[in-house]
């Protein structure tokens, strides 16, 4: 079994999601209040980039009862929307900035929004960025 000095800890680092940051019964408070002093919070932000849209999506579809099960309109619409063909569309034109230099700092779905972004300014999607 891992030993370790409780006296030693001075610094968490988790993600910033609430069972790990909550203020009442999150596990940094629930060990701050164990050790009887505050500790130095190291919190990942990449879910800050996903929470406003995922908050904008449920305000304006209605709530998720998984992660593929939607109950508005625009969720169920989506449904399969991979399988269907890319067709010409209108850009919509906006700055993007440019990540040449941060490109391997994105993750996998923050590249993806990148050349979404990037295809809609562009008014052009290749068809392997659709699927």
């Amino acid at each position: 079994m891992l030993k370790c000095d409780l006296k030693r800890i001075i610094t968490i680092w988790c993600d910033g999601t609430a069972v790990n940051t909550g203020n009442k019964a999150g596990i940094i408070c629930l060990l701050e209040k164990k050790l009887h002093r505050p500790l130095q919070w190291l919190v990942c932000l990449l879910h800050t980039n996903e929470l406003p849209l995922r908050h904008l999506f449920e305000h304006l579809d209605g709530k998720t009862t998984g992660p593929r099960s939607f109950t508005g309109v625009i969720g169920k619409a989506l449904k399969g929307c991979e399988n269907l063909p890319v067709v010409q569309f209108t850009p919509i034109a906006c700055k993007l900035p440019d990540i040449s230099k941060s490109r391997s700092d994105l993750s996998t779905d923050q590249l993806y929004l990148y050349e979404i972004c990037d295809a809609v300014s562009r008014g052009q999607c290749d068809v392997s960025l659709a699927k």
